[in-house]
């Protein structure tokens, strides 16, 4: 005769179970949002990740030398980020929001009235000013948009969302100005294209420069006075290409 199954010290078959779920419960329990490294680490770690990325781009860039070139610990370095992709995604992130930001921040100092030139050169001394301070930053941009750009097309909404302000603005002083007759027709699209060639192309040049210039004689150093000259000469330029010239 087959005796009826029971249990072990007087426990009960859906003891195991049970406790599965408990320690489940009880690891939620535990779980807690990751918290943000401190800002010292978070700044050697975004650092030492653009120029991972910049140097091997996203597919051949390694926690490792991420976590070594930062002075952090790998383990600790996944805890914060998860992820390589997430890391990534957050260096884009800060690039494009520390141009955009300060941009968005001197279009809100300015007057609304101001008008065209003064606009223009609060963008180009804002992009040329941004970009001398961190020269990586089109180089990183450049490095996505080579390997697809879809990193960036998936932050391109939210950035444009939190500083709508700046191409808004851009577009309402373009149309003011070609209705007032002061320039020439331009789609802001043009408008924004030109003024990157010009911005932007600026420091993916200067390395080309520093690197072959001696051979020809050129020798330029790119300090302070030469960005002012870069901000007047695009500026200048700019304005000189769209601007109808009445006659006296």
């Amino acid at each position: 005769m087959v005796k009826p199954y029971s249990s072990p010290r007087g426990k009960s078959r859906n003891a195991p179970a049970t406790a599965r779920k408990k320690t489940a419960e009880s690891g939620k329990a535990k779980a807690r949002p990751r918290k943000a490294p401190s800002g010292d680490a978070e700044k050697r770690i975004l650092e030492a990740a653009r120029k991972e990325f910049i140097a091997k781009g996203l597919d051949g860039a390694r926690m490792q030398a991420v976590a070594a070139s930062a002075g952090v610990n790998k383990a600790l370095l996944h805890y914060y980020f998860r992820s390589k992709e997430k890391l990534y995604a957050r260096v884009l992130e800060e690039i494009l929001g520390a141009v955009w930001g300060e941009l968005a921040g001197e279009f809100r100092a300015r007057s609304p009235e101001a008008g065209l030139e003064p606009m223009l050169r609060t963008v180009v001394s804002t992009y040329v000013r941004t970009l001398a301070a961190n020269p990586e930053f089109p180089l990183f941009v450049f490095r996505e948009l080579s390997g697809g750009g879809e990193r960036l097309r998936e932050g391109l909404p939210e950035l444009i969302r939190r500083f709508q302000e700046v191409p808004a603005t851009m577009a309402r002083v373009l149309r003011e100005e070609t209705e007032a007759g002061n320039i020439l027709p331009i789609a802001p699209v043009h408008f924004f294209m030109n003024l990157m060639g010009m911005t932007v192309g600026t420091f993916l040049i200067m390395p080309v420069i520093r690197k072959l210039g001696p051979a020809y004689g050129i020798s330029i150093d790119f300090d302070e006075a030469f960005m002012e000259e870069r901000i007047q000469s695009i500026t200048g330029t700019f304005l000189n290409g769209i601007r109808i010239r009445r006659a006296v």
